[in-house]
């Protein structure tokens, strides 16, 4: 049995429950002249949120780390 953990684990996920610095991108415009459809906003909404989630629990990042 196939199991979708990425697509699970972005719908365990809220993207509005993310914090300020990773939910108030604007995603409908793309750029000057193109707009993303509905659709192409969700994949970019869960794409988002599944960055998050990895670096929230699966890297060990802090504040003013030095680059390797």
């Amino acid at each position: 049995m196939n199991k979708l953990f990425l697509r699970d684990m972005a719908e365990d996920l809220q993207y509005e429950d993310l914090p300020p610095s990773w939910n108030t991108f604007d995603l409908e415009t793309f750029s000057k002249d193109k707009k993303l459809w509905d659709y192409q906003q969700d994949a970019v909404k869960n794409a988002i949120k599944v960055l998050w989630k990895y670096y929230e629990d699966f890297v060990d990042y802090q504040n003013n780390e030095m680059d390797c």
